[in-house]
């Protein structure tokens, strides 16, 4: 008997999405985001050191093909549009192989307002659950697999999440939700 399991690492559920208003009253919700992670120079930085800013942030790969290029240059797109201080980050979830130089260089690649910053595999779980993401990396001897949240959050100048939105979200929409 062969048994196949699928895991799918796209999971986004308990969402508590509040308005921007909401959000800047610090209304209670179940999303506690944050992070304390490593930048390319090895210091370490947490969501607190970006206060002030909108934050749009996701997770990824650097070396996914299709998917993260695509939610890394829509945030880029985003940060370009508006005139919000904002700025975007990228964290990688593959914290064997995207090193924090490795994930600052390739987001820098999407814009100068982009940055990029990896962990341990401890520290990027934690990150991820305190945005209620996912991610799964599958080794074998024939392959190597990252699966992750596709999301874009959107977090506001006080740090609370004020949106999440899918990776192909019209950019007109994620600047607006920054108004």
């Amino acid at each position: 008997m062969k048994i196949s399991v699928l895991i799918i690492g796209f999971i986004l559920n308990g969402w508590a999405v509040v308005s921007p208003a909401m959000a800047e009253k610090n209304a209670s919700n179940d999303l506690s985001p944050g992070f304390q992670l490593q930048a390319a120079d090895d210091s370490e930085v947490t969501l607190a050191d970006y206060r002030g800013n909108y934050v749009l942030l996701a997770f990824g790969f650097t070396h996914c093909e299709h998917i993260c290029p695509m939610i890394a240059a829509n945030i880029a797109r985003a940060l370009k549009a508006t005139d919000e201080d904002a700025v975007g980050i990228f964290i990688s979830v593959d914290s064997e192989r995207d090193t924090p130089a490795i994930t600052a260089a390739y987001a820098s690649r999407f814009g100068e307002s982009m940055v990029g910053l990896s962990g341990s595999y401890s520290q990027l779980a934690m990150a991820a659950r305190s945005f209620k993401a996912t991610f799964v990396v599958t080794k074998s001897q024939d392959s190597y697999t990252v699966q992750h949240t596709p999301s874009i959050f959107l977090l506001g100048p006080n740090g609370m999440l004020i949106d999440s939105f899918a990776m192909n979200t019209p950019i007109d929409t994620i600047v607006a939700a920054m108004r």
